[in-house]
């Protein structure tokens, strides 16, 4: 895998100075960490949360002028909309979005003591609803007020879908959860060529992190350090998700436009691009002959504005 450097000196940080930054679940864990990163490099933030007490918090250990909390419910497109509705109203525009609310397994699925009667009883959807269905709303939205006022393209816009370690590995145990972040990997693939002729300037990508320090793995921890396994602070994350929104088109990259369409592992703190990996082996996983036939299919597709052919 080729690694991706959150501090390399190609990145200029610089360029989210009173950036607009608006980023779901920011109250605590990674997202309140990358807030306080994001305010660090001087950009506003406008963050949702439903956690109005620990928002208060980070707030308060930073700033009231540049930072701004909405409640927000991401299971609730108004509640996304406004949103970024806000941020708009206060700013004039959306300069960068991190889809970063998300929540744990909750019990119920796949139990082997379930009976017959127990089935009666609809089991909770709420991990999907949050990890999945938020994120879509999210997205939708933001690609739209990315685009507002941006002439074409002509400011670097970015999008970053929060992922999972369990989101291209099996995660015992966590099976909606696991579904609804594989299910983010897939939207980001999904965007990336549409997106580049769509909505000229804006970068889609998404972060996947391993064991990261926060209230959302206390359970699992333990063995995982046993293992004497690697372990990522909050603030592992917040970096690259800072990094990535300033990995435009100044950024040495081969596609000449910035980080766009990669999905990044976090690991101990470093970095790794799956996307990069997985399409440099794909000739051995897949065969030489197989692996030149997708490449011509997927070519065939363009860039995916012709599945749906409704008039608007």
């Amino acid at each position: 895998m080729a690694r991706f450097d959150p501090n390399h000196k190609t990145l200029h940080l610089s360029a989210l100075e009173d950036a607009v930054v608006v980023l779901s679940g920011g109250s605590t864990g990674i997202g309140a960490a990358t807030v306080k990163e994001l305010f660090f490099r001087g950009a506003n933030v406008i963050f949702g949360d439903v956690n109005d007490a620990a928002a208060e918090e980070v707030i308060k250990s930073i700033s009231s002028e540049k930072v701004h909390y909405v409640k927000t419910d991401v299971r609730y497109y108004e509640d996304v909309r406004k949103l970024f509705q806000f941020a708009l109203s206060r700013y004039g525009r959306v300069d960068h979005a991190i889809a970063n609310a998300g929540v744990l397994e909750r019990p119920g699925w796949f139990d082997p003591r379930n009976s017959l009667d127990d089935l009666a009883k609809e089991p909770s959807t709420f991990t999907l609803d949050v990890n999945l269905t938020g994120v879509v709303f999210f997205t939708h939205l933001a690609l739209t007020y990315l685009s507002q006022n941006n002439d074409g393209g002509a400011v670097d816009k970015s999008l970053t879908l929060l992922s999972s370690h369990g989101g291209f590995k099996e995660t015992p145990g966590m099976f909606l959860y696991s579904t609804a972040k594989h299910a983010v990997i897939g939207l980001m693939r999904s965007l990336r060529p549409y997106v580049a002729n769509t909505f000229p300037g804006v970068r889609v990508n998404a972060v996947c992190p391993s064991m990261t320090r926060t209230n959302m793995v206390d359970g699992v921890v333990g063995d995982w350090q046993k293992g004497d396994l690697p372990v990522n602070g909050p603030e592992d994350i917040a970096s690259v998700l800072v990094a990535i929104a300033a990995a435009g088109p100044d950024w040495d990259n081969k596609l000449q436009r910035g980080l766009h369409g990669r999905a990044i592992y976090v690991l101990g703190g470093q970095s790794y691009d799956i996307e990069e990996g997985l399409d440099k082996t794909e000739p051995i996983w897949l065969g030489k002959d197989a692996s030149a036939k997708v490449k011509l299919a997927q070519q065939s597709l363009g860039v995916g504005d012709k599945w749906i052919t409704g008039k608007r």
